[in-house]
């Protein structure tokens, strides 16, 4: 605001010395002091004041295009091109077209190149693509980004295959495959389907590809699920060629299409999921990995068929594992898992224990408040047992210990209360949401979530800001499977929360803490807007 002001200042005490004495608001009295001006900076300075001037309209459309084709610093040429994005007139495609150096090498051309470009997007029409596609292969990258940046947000279509080549393209900085996978994504385009599956494992120079991949084949949608599901269960020959290739372990794609189908609510991956909880494998981290992330995916989708083998699975003694297995039956939601939650709870160590409890409150009600209380009692003698076998930390008091850890267990307790109070009842936990510790929060959100009712998404929706990660991410899923189950709401989300949705997007970019969750967040954006 302040160089605005400035240079409208130092701009009319020049056109005061000049005596000009034309209208200030006519284009005949700027393009006259814009030819008086014989330095390039006093010329950048006569538009920017114009900018600044609040005169700037149509009118001045032919005045801005005749001296943007008759400028020869490029730095003058950046102003004008500025200023004709501040009118944002079809008129000035053509213009600006013209005026576009593909071949610049010095900065000041390169960055007039990327002025002109940013001018042609805000204006957005489609006329611009031809002359924008070839700046792909430019060697300027001010000005490529700005392409492929304007070319995604324009959805043009025939800069696809240029943008797969550069997102494919190893000779470049990752920086801009990145830039380019994300402009696929915008534009949707089914071709793009293969390049995006093969970048979802794809490493250079440190950098992963995988969350700007994933999210452009979840932009995708249908054409993304066709490429991915024989991907999840190694049936693509092309795929496996490109990984031995490649240096691709193929289990890497077991686990990641797993992921985007599962974000795509992909009723057609169920089998191929449910198979992948048997997944077996040399090496036992990849094994684990592939089943958690199929686990997790049949969640998202609430495929009911996988509480069975889930069920089963609760005993692994991995408490990181476990905790997978044991997130997606709470998120199923079927009391047929509480034998085996259990079970569970009495068997592992105290971190295994506890989250078999948890998933036991989670899902559990008045009849299991007998169960939670005898594992609280005997949990001082299960720590005491621990401490002979293991001397863990804390195992120079172990009664102290034991105490300590019936305490943590005890607090899931009050969600099993909640469940006796709220079973069968949308309203009453609705109004739990309110002031909720984030367990309690979870539960609701959950139970809100498999309601099928467009009710209360309003009252899910405002919470969809909470502070802690699993908390926020239990809303995010029942909010979206709301939008799945009703149309109403849908309307009422669309309508009450997807502008403040999309700032808060902007306003947590880069805060590490939510950078995860956030995926999801930005996963539900779009589909309330597809809705």
């Amino acid at each position: 605001m302040f160089r605005s002001l400035a240079a409208l200042c130092v701009a009319l005490t020049f056109l005061f010395l000049t005596g000009c004495s034309d209208d200030p608001g006519s284009p005949a009295y700027w393009e006259s002091n814009i030819q008086r001006s014989r330095r390039p900076e006093d010329r950048i300075r006569m538009v920017e004041a114009l900018r600044a001037s609040g005169k700037l309209n149509e009118s001045f459309l032919p005045m801005l295009h005749e001296k943007l084709a008759a400028e020869r610093k490029p730095e003058v040429r950046a102003a004008l091109a500025r200023a004709l994005g501040d009118v944002k007139h079809v008129s000035s495609v053509e213009p600006l077209k013209a005026a576009l150096d593909p071949a610049a090498s010095d900065m000041s051309a390169q960055l007039a190149n990327k002025a002109m470009v940013t001018t042609l997007g805000a204006i957005g029409d489609p006329r611009a693509v031809p002359a924008l596609v070839p700046l792909l292969r430019t060697k300027d990258n001010y000005t490529r980004i700005e392409a492929v940046q304007v070319l995604g947000a324009m959805k043009a279509k025939e800069a696809v295959d240029a943008l797969i080549t550069l997102a494919t393209d190893e000779t470049v900085e990752p920086f801009l495959n990145k830039k380019a996978i994300e402009a696929l994504g915008n534009i949707g385009d089914p071709r793009a389907a293969p390049a995006l599956v093969r970048m979802l494992t794809k490493e250079r120079k440190g950098k992963s590809f995988y969350v700007e991949s994933s999210f452009a084949l979840f932009q995708l949608g249908q054409p993304a699920a066709d490429a991915l599901l024989p991907a999840l269960e190694g049936k693509d020959p092309e795929l496996l060629k490109w990984a031995q290739s490649n240096g691709v372990n193929p289990a890497s794609y077991s686990m990641k299409a797993a992921t985007v189908l599962g974000d795509l609510r992909e009723k057609r991956a169920v089998a191929g999921l449910l198979k992948q909880l048997s997944f077996t494998h040399s090496d036992p981290q990849i094994q684990a990995l592939v089943r958690m992330q199929a686990a997790d995916a049949l969640a998202r989708m609430r495929a009911q068929e996988a509480v069975k083998p889930l069920a089963g699975l609760v005993t692994e003694t991995d408490p990181t594992v476990r905790d997978a297995y044991v997130r997606a039956l709470t998120r199923l939601g079927s009391r047929d898992a509480l034998p085996a939650l259990e079970k569970a709870a009495g068997t592992g160590d105290f971190d295994s224990r506890e989250i078999a409890v948890r998933g036991l409150a989670m899902l559990g009600d008045a009849r299991e408040l007998p169960v939670l209380q005898k594992l609280i009692a005997g949990e001082p003698a299960r720590t005491a047992a621990d401490c002979k076998k293991t001397g863990e930390e804390g195992c120079d008091d172990a009664a102290a210990l034991g105490k300590k850890r019936a305490d943590a267990l005890a607090k899931h307790t009050k969600l099993l209360e909640a469940a006796q109070a709220c079973t069968g009842n949308a309203a009453c936990w609705a109004q739990r949401l309110e002031k909720a510790d984030p367990l309690t929060l979870e539960r609701a959100a959950l139970e809100l979530g498999r309601s099928r009712s467009a009710e209360h998404v309003g009252a899910l929706a405002a919470k969809l800001n909470v502070r802690d990660t699993e908390s926020r991410l239990a809303v995010i899923l029942a909010t979206g499977w709301l939008l799945e189950d009703s149309q109403d709401a849908a309307k009422k989300i669309r309508e009450a929360s997807l502008p403040a949705l999309r700032k808060q997007l902007q306003e947590e970019q880069g805060m590490t803490q939510f950078a995860a969750v956030n995926e999801d967040l930005r996963r539900l954006v779009t589909r309330i807007d597809r809705t």
